[in-house]
């Protein structure tokens, strides 16, 4: 049965400048808007499985849940929340998010989901050419990567997504040779702070 998963990170959270107290506070915050993101969207954290990865999260929906949501609305209120608490915020201090959308079959086992599709989630996580899309775009709070299947799954149900708002890429990293697509928000002109890159 599919599923659709997303992964979470928290862009530089090992930087040196960044002490144990602040990391605590990032993590907090990190889960308290996905949160907030996932209920304004009409889903619920609490109905999905989720396992924390220390500077980030893994996230799987019930089959239920419409994948299309990933794509847009979630990730526009995520970005919204976001840059609402960052707007005052010291570089250092600002929550910038790195996330991965997936969608396939998510088993488990006794100590929590294996298979092919949360390797390929992390993977997207992890690409080098998401990284450079987010190291080029320094005031973008949010980046979001959603896997070629996951794309076209929205795209044949009809989901309201703006196709031109995304832009493909190759995922290449270990055994994993795919194409994603990546969705960077607009950032309003007057912001200004440089944050952390990743």
């Amino acid at each position: 049965m599919h599923k659709p998963l997303v992964a979470v990170d928290i862009i530089a959270f090992s930087d040196l400048r960044r002490d144990l107290e602040l990391q605590v506070r990032l993590r907090t915050s990190m889960y308290q808007r996905v949160a907030q993101a996932f209920t304004i969207t009409g889903l619920s954290l609490s109905d999905c499985h989720h396992e924390d990865r220390g500077d980030g999260a893994l996230i799987v929906a019930p089959a239920e849940a419409n994948p299309c949501q990933f794509l847009d609305p979630l990730a526009h209120h995520l970005t919204a929340l976001l840059r609402r608490e960052n707007r005052y915020l010291a570089p250092a201090h600002r929550l910038r998010l790195r996330v991965a959308a997936h969608y396939g079959h998510a088993p488990h086992d006794a100590h929590g989901i294996v298979g092919r599709a949360p390797v390929e989630l992390f993977r997207h996580l992890e690409a080098p050419a998401f990284k450079r899309a987010m190291a080029d775009t320094p005031n973008a709070d949010l980046g979001l990567i959603v896997s070629g299947s996951l794309f076209q799954e929205a795209i044949q149900r009809g989901g309201l997504i703006d196709r031109e708002a995304y832009r493909p890429v190759r995922v290449t990293l270990k055994e994993t040779r795919s194409k994603a697509w990546i969705w960077l928000p607009p950032r309003p002109a007057h912001h200004v702070s440089e944050p952390f890159s990743a």
